[in-house]
């Protein structure tokens, strides 16, 4: 079967893909222990991620790296699995992601914008989109990080070209250094999550197919070329304020050597005078 961006017929829509960025990890013990308690249908635990299934209850599809992909589950029962996941989890965000597709079936497997076509209920399809969907919402975390970070940090390159120099205290520019060197060591950290996975390695070529198809539609090479396009320009201004921070110190300390000069000048002339006036 050939996997296509344009599936030549939909026949029925049937629910709703939810695919949430939670946290930068899941714990993966605490994860099997809790999941393998509550006796689900299946609860398949792999290297990387959870698979539970439950009827009239709908799929999902958790990954370690913090993200998780809800297949035909209701809002109240997705609510409570979300709240148990972030009591699993390590650095739960403040901002989850939550990124919603209409799930369609139709004659070929595939995705266009916001609907995902399904030939049939196939589960290996459905962890190869879901593996696609996890990347995607991680990507969008990063984004989100880098579009309120960026545009204060882009306000001092502007100051430099047009007064000479950064009117930043020290404070300021520490505070601004350790930002940037948080958002590049986060994103560092998980930048592996966005290549193709291990898992396929293993698969099947009609699962990888599956998960190209949904990259591609989602244009997820693209953004991650901006993302680091970004990450540049972030490392531009970490430069910047580490030369102006070390500018910032060098002055103090030429100052402060002066300063002691200048004393030791003063303190030699009042004891080469003092004497004269004793006697």
């Amino acid at each position: 079967m050939l996997y296509q961006a344009k599936p030549r017929n939909i026949v029925s829509s049937q629910s709703t893909c939810h695919a949430v960025c939670l946290a930068d990890s899941f714990r993966q013990e605490q994860l099997r222990r809790h999941f393998k308690s509550q006796k689900y249908a299946q609860c398949v635990l792999k290297a990387d991620y959870l698979y539970l299934q439950q009827p009239n209850w709908g799929e999902a599809v958790i990954y370690l790296y913090g993200c998780v992909v809800l297949w035909r589950i209701e809002q109240k029962e997705a609510n409570k699995l979300i709240r148990t996941l972030k009591s699993i989890s390590i650095e739960p965000y403040q901002d989850q992601v939550d990124e919603v597709y209409n799930i369609e079936k139709g004659n070929e497997t595939a995705i266009i914008d916001s609907n995902i076509i399904l030939q049939d209920d196939d589960l290996d399809a459905k962890v190869a989109i879901s593996y696609a969907l996890a990347q995607a919402v991680k990507l969008k975390h990063y984004e989100d990080i880098l579009t309120h970070t960026l545009p204060d940090l882009l306000t001092l390159p502007s100051d430099l070209a047009k007064k000479g120099r950064i009117r930043i205290s020290k404070k300021n520019a520490l505070k601004k250094t350790g930002e940037i060197f948080l958002v590049r060591a986060q994103i560092n950290l998980h930048s592996d999550l966005l290549d193709t996975p291990e898992y396929f390695w293993e698969r099947s070529e009609r699962e990888e197919q599956v998960y190209n198809l949904v990259i591609h539609e989602m244009e997820l090479g693209k953004r991650v070329r901006k993302l680091n396009h970004r990450l540049d320009i972030m490392q531009s201004t970490y430069d910047l304020l580490r030369t102006h921070i070390e500018h910032e110190d060098s002055i103090l300390l030429e100052r402060t050597i002066t300063i002691l000069i200048a004393l030791e000048i003063v303190f030699t002339i009042i004891q080469y005078v003092w004497p004269l006036h004793t006697l």
